[in-house]
């Protein structure tokens, strides 16, 4: 029960365990805890990240060239922090650059200012197998024992697949303390346990804590006291959306290091790139839709993570159902039958799709109607736009932009949905004008 099953493989290729109760793999050597005390060897499990290889090197991960060259240039002065924290939109590369400076920092013959990929550690991190790289994630908290390494094993094979995969998890899920065994694996309790070791092989010993807004209270104030004395030869990498969703205390001691979003031409093209490679879960090889790569790349707020959720849907029937919703006249017994149609599929992330993709749209419609070009993403109806922009009041447009805005909040503050809907079809039906039979 402390180690995970799997086929027999070579030494460098065991997993080590992931159980709060750490096991001593045959042949491997000891974990010396520092002060003399011995324990066998223990890791929480780390994951793989967006990319078509199981864990990418710098060269590999897009958009962040001026974090790795800053990465690179504190390692080889030798003047690394204890502590990081990685702040950006969720899908920019974040973990990805967590895992890839710790194959950078352990590789036996560095090159050109990244990972070989080849030597033994680069090979037991890119297969997620070494002792002294460990991952902490939320996890909900009635997840124990073997439910929880099963949990724990059924991430990694997740993120192992090729692919553009964000980590998921429930609203409620959290990081936690680790009271007992049977909570112990993926907690704060377990680094703050493996932080006490000297690393098994690694030169520097890894903990990436991702979303680690996440902490409970009391999971927080633990990590704070590995943070206020470290231990050597130890690096932790704190991922979170914005440094004011954690701790003063615990952002003060970390060293921050911000993420920019990705420009949309360069969501499109990883897109292209990963499917290219068959590395979507909805398609083998094909390339996507260029309409809906584009959609999608608009939609993700500089996500890769987010245009892949998106490029699983036919986001490009959704925004044609939004467009066909602004243009339907006040009265007109179909707006009801829309209205009736979204009620029932009861997904408020529907609504907000197509609320996104509504506002995109005006936006574009916007555009057009004051002599400017419209975006990528709705250049495929470039026509219809510039059709209706023609015959459209430019204050009428920004009036409905205002009304699905105030829906977007509501959703937001968790109104009633039914509410919501009224309240738009209402707010778009007031003061109808040509613009709006017009699809403004």
């Amino acid at each position: 029960k402390d180690t995970l099953p799997s086929a027999p493989a070579a030494e460098e290729d065991r997993p080590g365990p992931i159980r709060g109760r750490p096991a001593i793999s045959p042949g491997r050597r000891t974990r010396v805890r520092r002060g003399g005390d011995t324990r066998g060897p223990g890791a929480t499990a780390p994951p793989a990240c967006y990319n078509a290889s199981p864990m990418p090197r710098f060269a590999d991960i897009r958009g962040q060239d001026r974090v790795h060259d800053l990465l690179r240039r504190a390692a080889s002065r030798g003047r690394l922090p204890h502590a990081y924290l990685f702040h950006g939109a969720e899908g920019v590369g974040k973990t990805s650059t967590a895992f890839a400076l710790a194959q950078f920092l352990n590789c036996e013959a560095p090159e050109h200012g990244d990972s070989c990929g080849r030597c033994r550690s680069c090979r037991k991190i890119s297969r997620l197998r070494h002792p002294d790289v460990h991952w902490i994630f939320p996890m909900a908290g009635s997840l124990k024992g073997d439910a929880r390494a099963d949990h724990i094993r059924t991430v990694m094979d997740r993120w192992l697949e090729p692919g553009i995969h964000g980590l998921s998890h429930p609203g409620a899920a959290s990081i936690g303390i680790g009271r007992d065994t049977d909570s112990l694996a993926g907690s704060v309790g377990e680094l703050r346990r493996q932080a006490g070791y000297a690393p098994m092989e690694a030169r520097i010993q890894v903990f990436v804590i991702s979303e680690a807004q996440r902490m409970t209270t009391e999971a927080a104030n633990s990590l704070l006291k590995v943070l206020e004395e470290p231990p050597p030869d130890n690096l932790l990498i704190l991922t979170a959306p914005r440094p004011d969703e954690l701790l003063d205390t615990i952002v003060s001691r970390c060293q921050l290091v911000r993420f920019r979003d990705l420009g949309e031409e360069e969501i499109v093209s990883l897109l292209e790139e990963r499917v290219r490679l068959g590395a979507t879960r909805k398609s083998e090889g094909e390339p996507p839709d260029p309409r809906a790569a584009r959609l999608a790349a608009a939609l993700a707020r500089g996500s890769v993570t987010h245009a892949a959720a998106l490029l699983a849907e036919d986001v490009v029937a959704l925004r044609d159902e939004a467009v066909e919703f602004l243009g339907l006249r006040p009265g007109d017994p179909r707006v009801y039958e829309k209205v009736a149609e979204i009620q029932q599929r009861k997904d408020r992330t529907v609504l907000l799709r197509l609320i996104d993709l509504g506002l995109l749209w005006l936006g574009d419609l916007l555009r057009a109607a004051t002599g400017s070009g419209v975006s990528s993403a709705n250049r495929d109806r470039e026509d219809d736009l510039r059709r209706t922009a023609a015959g459209a009041r430019v204050e009428e447009i920004r009036r409905k932009v205002r009304v699905l805005e105030e829906a977007k909040q509501a959703l937001a503050g968790n109104v009633y949905l039914p509410l919501v809907l009224h309240g738009m079809v209402n707010g778009l039906a007031e003061n109808g004008t040509a613009a709006g039979r017009r699809g403004a």
